[in-house]
């Protein structure tokens, strides 16, 4: 991450102001489905919120690395899992207001375990595959409250219900 400071002038009242922004990749989110319908998801300890986080796996971009290679790349390291048909399903920008990065979505379908995950050595992380019909239930409870994880579960059920159609 790199911090960046610039002096911004507002065109309508012409008052100037010290404005930061974080410099992030690109991030990704996966969301990987099992021929049993249900979504794998890590827990893992988060320094932002203090708490062990439940989420769907996901990173960074790395240089050069198209998101989708990214989010199958991910996937694997931190679950061991793999599947078919992966895609982009959505894309957002965390938080406009001081970063100017994108979190992708990527879905991945009929995953199964292929490996043991490959953790970088500050990752401590708890894979888990949870039924699609209780993932609602886990957002309402608070189980899941990830704003970008949260995001890509909508992106998800945007994508399912276009599939239905």
């Amino acid at each position: 991450m790199d911090l960046i400071s610039c002096r911004v002038r507002s065109d309508r009242t012409g008052m100037e102001k010290d404005f930061f922004k974080l410099q992030f990749p690109a991030w990704v989110n996966i969301v990987a489905i099992t021929e049993k319908n249900e979504i794998i998801f890590i827990r893992q300890y988060r320094f932002g919120s203090d708490r062990v986080e439940l989420e769907i796996p996901g990173g960074a971009v790395e240089e050069g690395e198209p998101p989708l290679e990214a989010g199958l790349r991910e996937l694997l390291e931190e679950t061991g899992y793999a599947g078919e048909n992966g895609r982009i399903i959505g894309k957002v920008c965390p938080n406009p207001a001081i970063q100017g990065n994108f979190c992708y979505t990527v879905l991945v379908e009929k995953v199964r375990k292929v490996a043991e995950p490959a953790l970088d050595e500050m990752e401590d992380i708890e894979v888990l595959t949870v039924p699609e019909g209780e993932i609602f239930a886990l957002v309402k409870d608070g189980s899941i409250s990830h704003g970008l994880v949260l995001n890509g579960l909508m992106f998800y059920a945007m994508e399912a219900k276009r599939r239905l159609k």
